[in-house]
């Protein structure tokens, strides 16, 4: 079923729109498309920093079910490893 569509009014800098343009571009989508997906929820805008902790969770969920890394060192003898220990007052407990 083909919808019609109604003209709508956007106001945007340059440096906007271009930024908008470049997305839709990467995406292969007209900007229409482009706001017409994100307004349906079909696509999802992310916070560059959410995304960040988000990757960061996955790489260390990866390491710990990595079999190669399921040695376990205790904090005392990181500690000892690294010559941090409350006799040389840097590290206390």
């Amino acid at each position: 079923m083909t919808k019609i569509k109604d003209n709508y009014q956007v106001t945007l800098t340059q440096e906007g729109w271009m930024a908008i343009e470049s997305i839709a571009e990467k995406l292969h989508l007209s900007v229409s498309e482009l706001l017409e997906r994100v307004g349906s929820g079909e696509l999802a805008i992310v916070d560059s920093e959410d995304l960040e902790d988000y990757l960061d969770l996955q790489d260390a969920l990866a390491a710990e079910a990595d079999p190669e890394n399921q040695q376990r060192i205790s904090w005392e003898q990181v500690k000892q490893e690294l010559g941090l220990s409350e006799s040389n007052g840097r590290v206390p407990d």
